[in-house]
């Protein structure tokens, strides 16, 4: 009996050195497998420190000769042993705290303010869509609350030097309606070197409106095509299509409220439960969100939470689960958005429409479940496509958490597009783009 437990517990340790292991490995790929940003975290360096400790104190462990040693000076010194781990965590604790680190939940749920957040003023949403308001816009842009790009708008609302009007001179050109998300307004981009701001350059006699909004779905370029083509009455509408956009579909359009303490900051007013549902966040909630941590989920987890020593292993938790969760793809997500996109082709009947599928960093190498979907999604709804994976290389996309297209792989897809843009403009057939893949 004895040689069977001996034999047990040295493939036991055997099996916790090769997991401390692991768990080193696993904070050093943290990047590559759930997208934080690149470079170790504190919360990574704490998990490659544990899994490495783990497995050396659990290699040795695997002889029993050791084993004895250190069960028999345990026995004998765990009185001033457990004394100097009680001291060692209190003094540890103190240091954070005077060091100005925070516990990992910010406060104890009576003590949230009733009101710490509000729609922004220069952000409106209804039937039409989501867009700035005009004149409040500009006020946000001098007083700093809004920055950059989003500073162009035009008096509609949306990032563009011309407003969506008509002018006597639409009919005697080529008109084009771009819609989509960050990605097609041009974030991460030099102004004026976005994709779609690289078709302008390459056709300055075609008008081009960008319809585009950030943190938007499918359903907001179908509002916008709805409002906008029967003005532009466009040729041609070109959707640029994120592979988030199956989450952004379940949230309503109007996703996003600011804080009063930061008004510059905005926080989202749903989440991706995890079931894979969209739930509306409670004030309690938001306020953990707002302070950039997950709510805890237990009682339990949030005494936790109270010590400043808990603070790596729990934002490790969260960038397990953020990871787990966000790549769910329910058949919920899939119906809404093949949805929105069949009634934005039947929308589109007198216009052509253009899908540029938009790639993750991680799509390149080997394409995930969402962007086989969306490719799947083009082939049944019989929606004409560019994939641009081939154009593409991890240097055309800004570091993470961004993500998006830096300008030179905002420019790459503005040539591939004009490629097929000088086919159409001569025969109005986008067949012929070598770039084009047909249902």
């Amino acid at each position: 009996m004895n040689e069977k437990r001996t034999a047990a517990l040295n493939i036991a340790f055997a099996l916790l050195a090769a997991l401390g292991l692991l768990t080193a490995l696993l904070g050093i790929g943290m990047d590559a497998l759930f997208g934080t940003r690149p470079g170790l975290s504190w919360a990574q360096l704490t998990l490659i420190a544990a899994g490495l400790l783990g497995s050396l104190i659990a290699f040795p462990l695997r002889r029993p000769s050791i084993r004895r040693r250190v069960w028999t000076a345990m026995r004998k010194h765990w009185r001033p042993s457990l004394v100097i781990a009680a001291a060692t965590l209190i003094a540890l604790e103190l240091i954070l705290a005077a060091a100005g680190i925070p516990p990992y939940f910010p406060l104890a749920t009576a003590e949230i303010p009733e009101s710490f957040y509000e729609p922004a003023p220069w952000w409106t949403c209804d039937q039409a869509g989501c867009r700035h308001v005009y004149d409040q816009a500009l006020a946000a842009c001098e007083n700093g609350e809004i920055k950059g790009r989003r500073c162009i708008v035009n008096r509609q609302g949306f990032h563009d030097t011309q407003d969506f009007t008509a002018s006597d001179d639409l009919d005697e050109r080529m008109r084009i309606l771009t819609l989509g998300d960050s990605f097609t307004f041009g974030a991460s981009a030099d102004i004026g070197s976005s994709y779609v701001e690289t078709i302008e350059a390459n056709f300055p006699q075609t008008v081009v409106w960008n319809a585009a909004i950030s943190a938007t779905g499918t359903e907001q370029a179908l509002a916008s095509f709805q409002t906008y083509a029967p003005i532009l009455q466009p040729q041609l509408a070109i959707l640029g299509f994120n592979t988030n956009d199956f989450t952004d579909n379940l949230f309503p359009m109007n996703r996003f409220l600011r804080l009063k303490a930061a008004p510059n900051r905005a926080i989202q007013q749903y989440r991706i439960d995890r079931q894979g549902n969209a739930i509306q966040l409670d004030p309690h909630q938001l306020y953990h969100y707002a302070h950039g941590v997950e709510p805890p989920a237990s009682e339990i987890e949030r005494l936790i939470g109270a010590a400043r020593l808990a603070t790596p292993a729990l934002k490790m938790l969260d960038i397990l689960r953020g990871g787990l969760f966000e790549s769910a793809l329910t058949t919920q997500a899939i119906d809404l958005t093949r949805g929105y996109l069949r009634a934005l082709r039947d929308a589109a009947q007198d216009s052509t429409l253009l899908i540029l599928l938009i790639p993750t960093p991680a799509d390149l190498d080997t394409p995930g479940l969402r962007y086989q979907t969306a490719r799947q999604l083009m082939r049944e709804l019989a929606l004409p496509y560019i994939d641009p994976i081939h154009a593409l290389n991890a240097n055309d996309y800004m570091p993470l958490p961004d993500g998006h297209w830096n300008t030179a792989g905002h420019q790459k897809i503005g040539a591939l597009l004009s490629d097929c843009l000088r086919v159409f403009h001569i025969s109005q057939d986008l067949s012929d783009c070598e770039q084009l893949r047909m249902p």
